[in-house]
Formats: C-alpha cells, sequence, structure tokens
C-alpha cells in the first residue's frame, strides 16, 4: 500500500498511533493526505481513488477516526475519488476543538478541495454534520447518503441507558470486562471479533473524550426546506442510539422525499456485511446524480 503523508510532522495526539494503524490495517486502498485551511484551523483531509474520478465526501462517525469511517465504504473508490476529512473535536492525529458552525466547516473543506457541488456520506456523528451541511448551503450537496446517522435527536431508550452507564463506568474504572460489556450493544458482531484497533481507538475515545451532550444536526425540519438532493437514510435495526424505526419515523418529518433503508439484523457499528449492503445502496442512489 502506498501512504503519501504529508502532514506526518503534526503534533501527536492521543489518536495519532491509532489513527496511523486504522491506516494501514484497515484500508485496502491506497491513501494520500492533504490538508486544507477552514475555519476551525487546517483540517487534514484522507484521499482514496482515482484523482480525477467525481469526489464524493465521507463524513467521519464519532469515537473514531477517519480511516476507520473510510473504511466502511472503502470499495466506492473504484468509481470516486473518496475524501474523508478529520472532523474537529472528533478522533484525529491532533486536538482539536469542535467548530462553530458544522455546516460552514463542510463548505470550507469543499472550497479548500476546489469542489462545487459533490455528493456526500454521513456515518453516525458524520451525518448528523452532513445534515447541518444540507441546511447550511443545500446547493452544494449533490446527494447525501446518511448512514446509523446522528442530525434527528436520540432515541430515549432503555438500551441506550445502559450503554451510556457502561460507557461511564469504563470511563471512571476501566477494565477489559467493562469494556466488553460496553461495547457489546454497539458492534454487530460480537466484540472478540472486533479488529483492535478499532476496539482501541474507541476505547481511548470513552477514556478521553469529552463527554458529548447532544449531536450535531439542523435545527428542525424547517433548517432543509431548501435541501431536495437525493437523499438515502441507512438504519440499523438493533441500533441503541438510534433504531432503524424510529430513525425512519423522525427523518421523514425532516426529509419527506428519501430512500429509507433497514439492515434489520445490524447495530450502530456494521457488520462487513452491513458495511457492504451500505455500499450497493450508496452505489444505487449515486447512480443518476450528474
Amino acid at each position: 500500500m502506498r501512504h503519501d503523508d504529508p502532514t506526518s510532522d503534526r503534533g501527536a495526539g492521543p489518536f495519532a498511533s491509532l489513527y496511523d494503524r486504522a491506516r494501514e490495517s484497515l484500508l485496502t486502498v491506497d491513501t494520500t493526505e492533504t490538508t486544507v485551511e477552514t475555519s476551525a484551523g487546517q483540517t487534514a483531509v484522507l484521499q482514496a481513488g482515482d484523482p480525477t474520478a467525481p469526489p464524493l465526501v465521507v463524513l467521519q462517525g464519532g469515537n473514531v477516526t477517519a480511516p476507520v469511517t473510510l473504511a466502511w465504504v472503502q470499495r466506492l473508490a473504484d468509481e470516486y475519488r473518496l475524501l474523508a476529512p478529520e472532523t474537529p473535536g472528533e478522533p484525529a492525529r491532533t486536538r482539536t476543538e469542535p467548530p462553530a458552525s458544522y455546516g460552514r466547516w463542510v463548505t470550507d473543506v469543499f472550497d479548500g478541495l476546489c469542489i462545487d457541488r459533490a455528493p456526500a456520506v454521513g456515518i453516525s456523528h458524520g451525518g448528523g454534520v452532513l445534515l447541518e451541511a444540507a441546511a447550511h448551503a443545500p446547493d452544494r450537496i449533490a446527494a447525501a447518503a446518511l448512514v446509523v446517522p446522528a442530525g434527528f435527536g436520540v432515541s430515549p431508550s432503555l438500551s441506550l441507558a445502559r450503554v451510556v452507564g457502561l460507557s461511564l463506568l469504563y470511563r471512571l474504572r476501566p477494565s477489559e470486562r467493562v469494556l466488553d460489556a460496553a461495547l457489546s450493544p454497539l458492534f454487530t458482531e460480537s466484540v472478540d471479533g472486533v479488529a483492535p484497533v478499532v476496539r482501541e481507538t474507541v476505547a481511548t475515545a470513552l477514556r478521553t473524550a469529552d463527554l458529548r451532550a447532544e449531536f450535531p444536526g439542523p435545527e428542525g425540519p424547517q433548517a432543509l426546506a431548501r435541501f431536495d438532493a437525493p437523499t438515502l437514510v441507512a438504519g440499523a435495526g438493533r441500533d441503541p442510539f438510534f433504531p432503524a424505526a424510529w430513525l425512519h419515523e423522525r427523518a421523514g418529518e425532516y426529509l419527506p422525499g428519501a430512500t429509507h433503508r433497514t439492515l434489520a439484523r445490524e447495530r450502530h457499528f456494521l457488520s462487513p456485511t452491513g458495511q457492504a449492503s451500505v455500499v450497493s445502496q450508496c452505489r444505487s442512489l449515486l447512480r443518476d446524480v450528474s
């Protein structure tokens, strides 16, 4: 695998080595990295695929690094130039603060990459970021694939309360046993089968990241009134954060024209089978996007 990393001399944060390990062990496509200036400071962007192919922006999930998120959809690099920016405030190679506006930050990334308009995939936290971008600059988003997305609120469920409680316990008294209990409701696969770098990344986030009181997202359905690009909402049936039935009902209020898909047996962290299904669904969404 060839890696061109012009930003390798940046100061290391707690996720620096985890970022590099994920890039090496999870990505089967060649990647390069560049940086762009944004209102939140410098943003690193991981790139994969033919530089002359149509761009597809991939917005990072919460509590994982950009390479972990990119790995979910890396098979799309056979048709698209995948661009995965590090979201400020999320696990990255350097510590950054969340931007004042995710919508403005996304448009700054587009500008820095000389992209006028492009489709985007938002996974988990990245779904909320993408929705804020669609509200801020609807003409810049050519299509939106929202995968187990934040942005529509959080389902008030007992399973979610259990995840939050165990995550707080792990933060206070970290142990492998408590970590297993906290991760089990989140991962479709058995926690024993999760890639070590993914497990360690989430564990580091639970121990060190700021506790998030809310997720990004638009300020009500009216904020997306001008956004009418093709949109996919893919939910996981057993997701403790955004269970599919709840998600589709909420998303329908915001995006009445969206296409809805349910991965019935999946949890928030999709299995390889779930990821492959999402890639297929994204191809269908993007096929007619000019």
